[in-house]
């Protein structure tokens, strides 16, 4: 009786599962939740394998052009926001990746397709999420005047008094002379 044995407790009682029954019933499961039609082969054919690959691939490109809209519409809001070179150099390289990866798809090249998927989801979620655009997130430009404001505003306002009473004396000497 080939199973596997478990014990449970007492080591006197020991139950026998067979792997096979188990695996049996688990697998058209499996293959239900990946989106494959419930079969009774207990191997994956080649048609379902294109389509798990194929699928997947897809799914990269997808969430990638989703990713860099959604920095695109980030960017747009945020009126003085500055892309380091990083990030422009992650954004080349996810969109790269997605060329890349269609041509492959085109072609019918699955494995291609899907790693040069990755890379571009991979890279569209790093520039994303760099710490420098967190930041700008963080401190919008009305917090900062409202930082800034208190510091500078006792050191610019008697600045600003001396300027206009120097541009006072300026013009009268020059009425004068005249």
């Amino acid at each position: 009786s080939s199973g596997i044995n478990a014990e449970y407790g007492d080591t006197s009682n020991k139950a026998s599962v067979n792997g096979g029954e188990v695996f049996s019933t688990l697998l058209p499961q499996l293959k239900q939740l990946l989106g494959l039609r419930a079969s009774n082969n207990s191997n994956i054919t080649g048609q379902e394998l294109f389509y798990l690959k194929s699928r997947t691939a897809l799914t990269h490109i997808t969430r990638s052009i989703s990713t860099l809209n959604s920095l695109i519409s980030l960017v747009d809001s945020i009126p003085n926001m500055v892309i380091g070179d990083h990030i422009a150099n992650q954004v080349a390289m996810s969109i790269i990746g997605i060329e890349e990866a269609c041509t492959a798809l085109e072609k019918g090249d699955l494995n291609t397709a899907l790693l040069h998927a990755s890379v571009a989801r991979d890279a569209a979620e790093k520039s994303f999420s760099d710490p420098s655009i967190l930041a700008l997130l963080y401190f919008p430009d009305d917090q900062k005047f409202a930082i800034y404001i208190p510091l500078f505003l006792p050191v610019g306002l008697p600045l600003l008094v001396s300027y206009l009473e120097l541009l006072k004396e300026w013009r009268r000497k020059r009425a004068k002379t005249d």
